[in-house]
Formats: structure tokens, sequence, C-alpha cells
């Protein structure tokens, strides 16, 4: 009796016990990998709902003040809180001139200053945008605001012709770009858009579908280049890699 009881207590699972237990790992698996995906849908779709709430923020703050953010002139008396930079700018030929510019050529590219750098701390001011806090300096949540998607936004102006910063932007998106106000999604707070990108090819085309036309080569939005972001005039999809910084034309 002894010798029969120790081989019932030897014994495995069956094939029916296993197959269940097999069952239980894959649905388990599938559930996460289906909330990955969920998780990475929702930050598309609220980074889009942020950038489409900074074109708001920007309408109604030019409404209200009858100036853009950034290039309002006299903003030391207007605006509530802002006595000190780089809320607080300075009187100069450019502002007010109803482009938020830092100097440059292109200064959707390059390092915020002046009226790029004071374009969110205005907005927070006037209490149209929240995640910023000056306070904090040159830091995504600081000067500028994180980015649902990762890395945050940045913002200038460009002139329109020949992009100058050809290192950044694909070739084939040259002729394309329109003067205008864009914003930048990239991952250099307080830095100059670099190559290395923060988001990954299907991410960029998710934004530039719901923003525009989905096309890295025309439109309103496009991507940085340096990189394999793009394959030809698509985003290069079958790459799983961050390789993706966005520019965004918005208050058109």
């Amino acid at each position: 009796m002894s010798g029969i009881k120790t081989r019932k207590a030897e014994q495995g699972f069956t094939l029916v016990e296993l197959a269940i237990v097999m069952i239980i790992i894959g649905l388990l698996i599938g559930g996460i990998l289906k909330g990955q995906e969920l998780i990475a849908n929702a930050r598309v779709a609220a980074t889009v709902t942020q950038i489409k709430g900074i074109d708001s923020a920007t309408s109604t703050f030019q409404d209200k003040y009858n100036g853009l953010p950034g290039d309002l002139a006299n903003s030391g008396t207007r605006l509530p809180n802002c006595t000190a930079a780089p809320c607080l700018v300075a009187a100069a030929a450019t502002v007010g001139d109803g482009h938020i510019q830092n100097g440059a050529t292109v200064s959707f590219t390059a390092a915020p200053a002046t009226e790029t750098l004071a374009f969110f701390p205005q907005l927070a001011a006037a209490d149209l945008v929240s995640g910023v806090n000056p306070t904090l300096g040159a830091v995504w949540g600081g000067d500028y605001p994180v980015a649902q998607i990762g890395g945050g936004f940045h913002v200038g102006y460009f002139a329109g012709g020949a992009q100058l910063n050809s290192g950044l932007v694909p070739a084939a998106n040259t002729p394309s770009i329109r003067a205008g106000h864009y914003l930048a999604l990239h991952n250099t707070p307080g830095g100059a858009v670099a190559a290395n990108g923060i988001i990954t090819p299907n991410q960029a085309y998710r934004i530039d579908a719901k923003l525009d036309d989905g096309s890295p080569a025309t439109g309103s939005v496009f991507p940085a280049g340096a990189n394999a972001c793009i394959n030809g005039a698509n985003y290069n999809e079958v790459t799983d890699v961050n390789n993706c910084n966005l520019y965004i034309r918005f208050h058109q």
C-alpha cells in the first residue's frame, strides 16, 4: 500500500492539466500585449489632443490679447505673474510682429530663445495651458510641456522655402515646407532638435494621419530626418525603434 501511495504522489500533470495551464498563460500574455497596445494607442490620441489644445490656446490668447504668446508686446503689464524671464520678453524689433521667433531664420529647429522660449510661459500665465512651471527651468514640465507620448514640445516660426537645417529634414520634404508656426515634438528640452528620435515611425504616421495626410513628404506634419524614420516617401513602419521627431504646423 505504501508503494502505491508513493507512486501516486510522484505523478506529474496530465496532458489536460498542461493544456489548461498553457491556455491560461497564453491568455495572460495576450492580455498583456493587448493592454500595451491600448496604452500605446491612448498615448498617440492624447498627444494629438495636446497638439490641438495648444493650437486652440494660441487662438484664444490672440483673441484675448491681440497678440501671439511669446510675441506679445508689454507682456509684463498685460499678463498676470509675468514679471521676469522667460515669460517677460524685453521690447525688441521682432516683438509684436506676428511671428514667434528667436532671431534665427529657421527657428523651429533651433534652441528656444526670447519669443520661442516665452511662448509656453505666457500661455501658462494666461491660464490657457497646464504642465508648464518656468521655475523649474529648461526641462520638460518646466519651460516646455511634456508630450503624452514622450519628450515634449518647442515652438518656432519658419519663413518658408528651403529648409536650412537639411541634416534634420529629409530632402524629399524640402519643397513642401510652408511658412508658418511649427511645434517640434522631440527629446531635447531647451536645445535644438537633434537627429535622435522620440517616437517610432508608426507612431509618427498615426499622429500625421490624425492631424494631416499621413505622408512624411507632403502636408503640414513632417518628420526629422538623418535617421531611419522614413523610407523614401513613406514612414519606415517596419522599424519599431524611436527614430522620429515631428514638426507640426499649427495656428494656420
